[in-house]
């Protein structure tokens, strides 16, 4: 919502609608005297009776939210003051919403590299340095394969696989979900968790270990974000191994 009080709202619509309306100059000068409208510049006749309500404090609070862009004139006397004001889009954008904006939070659940705070600490440490080289397809390409060696190194560390194990991808997927494994003995769960992994090699990391990707921004931070859901739900099953 605009931070906008009922008061507010009312001198801002009537001066958005004059202004269309060609009744008002989108600057115009109000003088006041002790804080009551006594002259509208730039403006047609009848527009000060529709405004009466105006004040001094009323147009400052607009325009220190933004609607409106403000200079102060030279005073006429000690309780004469006059000042020109100018719409800003912003005005235009709250009249015509109805002073209702939409929530917008839930972009930064869908843009989640905007704030990395909560990332895994390794894809912090060995991913971010290179795409702070500069937004280029080929550091993201890079970063991406740093991302699934984190993954394979993380698959062995919470399996109790030795880094010496030569097993990559999807056979090292294969044998820590297989049968046998003491990381989730339930057959169902051991399955998914099997699809879900082996599919993220085979699709994604198969295709950068053969060749160069380059990917865009966009393909390349999806999935160093999916990664870091995989990461986090390898640590889950390290805290907490199904029984």
């Amino acid at each position: 919502m605009y931070n906008l009080t009922e008061s507010q709202k009312s001198p801002l619509l009537l001066i958005v609608n004059h202004v269309r309306n060609e009744n008002l100059s989108e600057e115009f000068e109000i003088t006041w005297d002790f804080d009551r409208v006594m002259a509208i510049r730039h403006s047609k006749q009848g527009i000060k009776d529709d405004l009466r309500h105006f004040t001094n404090i009323g147009l400052t609070a607009l325009t220190r939210d933004g609607f409106l862009v403000c200079s102060q004139n030279d005073s006429d006397g000690q309780s004469t003051k006059s000042k020109t004001f100018a719409l800003t889009q912003k005005a235009y954008e709250a009249v015509d919403s109805n002073f209702d904006v939409p929530d917008t939070s839930f972009i930064k659940y869908l843009t989640p590299l905007a704030d990395v705070s909560g990332f895994d600490k390794e894809l912090q440490e060995r991913c971010l340095p290179i795409l702070g080289a500069g937004n280029d397809p080929k550091h993201w390409d890079s970063a991406v394969r740093q991302a699934f060696l984190i993954l394979e190194e993380r698959l062995r560390s919470v399996s109790g696989l030795p880094s010496s194990d030569k097993n990559t991808s999807e056979n090292l997927v294969n044998k820590i979900f297989g049968e046998g494994t003491s990381l989730i003995k339930e057959n169902k769960e051991r399955t998914s968790y099997r699809n879900l992994f082996s599919g993220m090699f085979t699709v994604f990391r198969n295709e950068y270990g053969h060749r160069f990707v380059d990917p865009s921004p966009e393909d390349g931070g999806a999935i160093i974000t999916f990664i870091n859901l995989l990461l986090k739900m390898l640590e889950e099953l390290r805290s907490s191994p199904s029984s």
